[in-house]
């Protein structure tokens, strides 16, 4: 699943972090993304942050 540039993991890019989540809103494991540890640390600090800025939900509905 690693399919991105480091750089394009930003709060700007919800589309792009969309793939790194859960359908109930969870961050994806490391196993799963294929990313290393300093990028599975980044993607987890961008979504965080989209989040907080409503870019992101935090959960999703049923």
């Amino acid at each position: 699943m690693k399919v991105l540039m480091q750089d394009q993991f930003t709060y700007k890019n919800p589309e792009a972090l969309r793939k790194f989540i859960t359908p109930f809103g969870s961050i994806l494991p490391r196993s799963k993304t294929g990313l290393s540890a300093k990028e599975q640390k980044k993607l987890a600090k961008e979504v965080k942050r989209a989040r907080h800025l409503a870019l992101l939900p935090f959960t999703q509905t049923l």
